[in-house]
């Protein structure tokens, strides 16, 4: 399982968990995304490529669904904010945690809330869990620059940086462009998923 897990809203986990299902899918992985928000952006994200005659390569489930995942290689769990108990669970039952974090030094404040809750289930973590940290929405300036020495500094793994592009936000409902997938399999690869 594949955790995407932040307590921050509005960093990218839908984003991150549907290009990690693309990426997988695309390797010929079986692949499953476990819509854990209650927002239903996941969800939200199928139903819209439903509606529009797109067909995803990986089934979007809710929680209550969770059987139906049993068949996957690969199961992708979009997370809620602000939902530390959720945050816990899944963490615990994760073989890999992906954290998107924006760029900008508040958003290093608000990273370290999701960090203390990830540590304070420690011993529950499976054994060998990986952790990886992925700037997300990265835009061409002396902040986002700073960014990845900062969390090395903090020892937090960067396995990807994601940049903002509003070819993203069009994706939603759909399949992410081609061009544009090389981040979710820079991840994959950086974490030894693939």
């Amino acid at each position: 399982m594949i955790a995407i897990l932040s307590k921050k809203g509005g960093v990218g986990k839908t984003l991150l968990s549907m290009g990690l299902a693309q990426s997988l899918t695309d390797s010929g992985k079986k692949t499953v995304v476990i819509d854990h928000d209650p927002e239903g952006s996941a969800i939200g994200w199928s139903f819209n490529a439903q509606e529009n005659g797109r067909s995803l390569p990986y089934s979007v489930l809710a929680p209550v669904d969770v059987v139906a995942a049993a068949a996957a290689e690969f199961v992708v769990v979009d997370t809620p904010p602000n939902d530390i108990a959720t945050l816990q669970q899944v963490a615990t039952r994760a073989d890999y945690i992906v954290i998107p974090v924006l760029p900008g030094s508040g958003e290093v404040d608000r990273l370290q809330e999701t960090v203390k809750a990830i540590a304070a289930v420690q011993e529950k973590l499976k054994a060998g869990v990986h952790v990886g940290f992925v700037l997300n929405r990265m835009e061409h300036n002396n902040l986002a620059a700073a960014m990845p020495e900062v969390l090395e500094s903090l020892n937090y793994p960067v396995v990807a940086q994601v940049a903002r592009s509003v070819e993203y936000q069009r994706a939603f409902g759909g399949v992410i462009p081609a061009h544009l997938t090389e981040p979710f399999t820079n991840i994959l690869k950086e974490m030894e998923i693939l």
